[in-house]
């Protein structure tokens, strides 16, 4: 090979090198990046820069002679086949996750892909007895074999295995996901193609480097962005939680009922007011809370909106606290939202207008329930969805605030005359 392209692939190497390199640093210590998503991209650079490293290496020993450097080079024509062959298949995994694959490991489509690695591997290690495919003599030159182009079909078929994917499944991709894959997918593919025929710089290498930059800055891009609507959408449902609690009607009600106390109790009238300013600043505080806070501040505040609606109805109105568990923290503003509307709907709308809320939490296994329950009239579930319906506004808003900031659900199950149970899960995050 001539010294002119030995010098152009040991500097687009060290290119490759320090490209791998820096991504391989913004993946780990970048911001806005999601867990699953530094890890991915931590450990796809990761063996890119060791896929990149051998090839520098080798260009920097390929004019040595001897036994010694010819195993070494044995050793990196290897590694370098190796490596490079793990980057499709770590695709494939990620973009069945990125479109809601959870059990990706046991799709079929993973499996084929990891099926067909399978191949190419015993394909590499077979050509350390035979050199069929490739091979590197005792004057320590790299030769193709007469069975080359069967080792990039397996890679190639992973390659269109991922392109499937996207085809199929693009309506699960953001637009910059569906950019980032397929010119991940089709750079490489034609670098491959044409490097399989015609053996010289390195295509192959710098087109995945490439690639895998412009793959990472657009999902990057994209995760960011997310997370910015995300986060503006939060801000959102916490103030629309914020002035569904604090309507006219409660303040006047209570306030209606503070001044009655004035007279009679005066002493139980301090502590309504008590009460209802810690509720109060318990609701303006959380408008800045863009984190879980723990549970039993949570439950405090839903102990001061119990305090407070007991001076309307006294008796009438019972709440049971069964806390098994509460070493844990929740969405702010979730939990009393739910009570209030048990007492609301549920308790005030049942012909007797008085009846019982039951808080209870428990841990089961890695997950946590919180359940709101209340002996009330109950109600058709289906009227979640009439947009129609004001009678239980807020529902969607905390189920929303519940699934973004603690990756949780929340469920209810109710029916006419029957009560209403509501379940929140949330994963226990030690």
């Amino acid at each position: 090979m001539p010294d002119e392209i030995r010098t152009i692939d040991l500097i687009l190497s060290a290119i490759g090198l320090v490209l791998s390199m820096l991504g391989m640093v913004h993946a780990v210590v970048g911001r806005d990046i999601e867990i699953k998503t530094r890890n991915f991209f931590g450990l796809f650079f990761s063996v890119l820069l060791v896929y990149v490293l051998l090839i520098f290496t080798r260009e920097l020993t390929y004019s040595n002679s001897g036994y010694g450097w010819v195993f070494l080079s044995r050793i990196l024509f290897f590694g370098q086949a190796f490596f490079v062959s793990i980057l499709p298949v770590l695709i494939t995994a990620f973009l069945l996750y990125l479109c809601g694959e959870g059990g990706w490991k046991r799709n079929p489509l993973f499996m084929l892909s990891a099926g067909l690695w399978t191949v190419y591997f015993i394909l590499l290690v077979v050509n350390l007895f035979s050199g069929f495919i490739y091979r590197v003599d005792d004057a320590n030159n790299y030769e193709r074999g007469p069975l080359f182009p069967i080792l990039i079909l397996p890679t190639l078929a992973i390659m269109t295995i991922n392109m499937i994917i996207l085809i199929l499944r693009h309506k699960s991709l953001s637009t910059k996901q569906i950019y980032a894959f397929a010119i991940y997918s089709v750079v490489p593919m034609l670098a491959m193609a044409i490097q399989a025929f015609f053996f010289g710089i390195h295509l192959i290498a710098m087109s995945t480097v490439i690639s895998a930059l412009f793959m990472h800055i657009y999902i990057i891009s994209d995760q960011s962005e997310r997370l910015h609507r995300e986060e503006a959408e939060n801000a959102k449902l916490k103030l629309d939680i914020l002035l569904a609690q604090i309507r006219p009607h409660f303040l006047f009600n209570t306030l209606t009922g503070i001044k009655h106390l004035c007279g009679k109790d005066p002493v139980r009238a301090e502590e309504a007011i008590d009460q209802l300013t810690k509720y109060l600043r318990h609701n303006m505080d959380s408008l800045t809370a863009d984190i879980p806070i723990p549970f039993e501040r949570e439950l405090e505040h839903v102990k001061q909106y119990i305090n407070i609606q007991k001076i309307r109805f006294g008796d009438e109105l019972t709440v049971d606290y069964d806390i098994e568990y509460s070493d844990f923290s929740m969405p702010t503003l979730t939990l009393q939202p739910l009570v209030e509307n048990a007492v609301t709907y549920g308790i005030r709308r049942s012909e007797s207008g008085t009846g019982k809320v039951t808080i209870l939490t428990y841990k089961s296994g890695k997950m946590i329930r919180i359940i709101v329950e209340d002996d009330g009239c109950g109600f058709d579930v289906n009227s979640l969805y009439d947009d129609t319906d004001r009678s239980h506004v807020g529902i969607s808003n905390v189920r929303e605030r519940i699934r973004s900031i603690s990756n949780g659900t929340l469920e209810i199950e109710s029916a006419p005359g029957h009560g209403t149970r509501v379940i929140i899960t949330i994963p226990d995050i030690e």
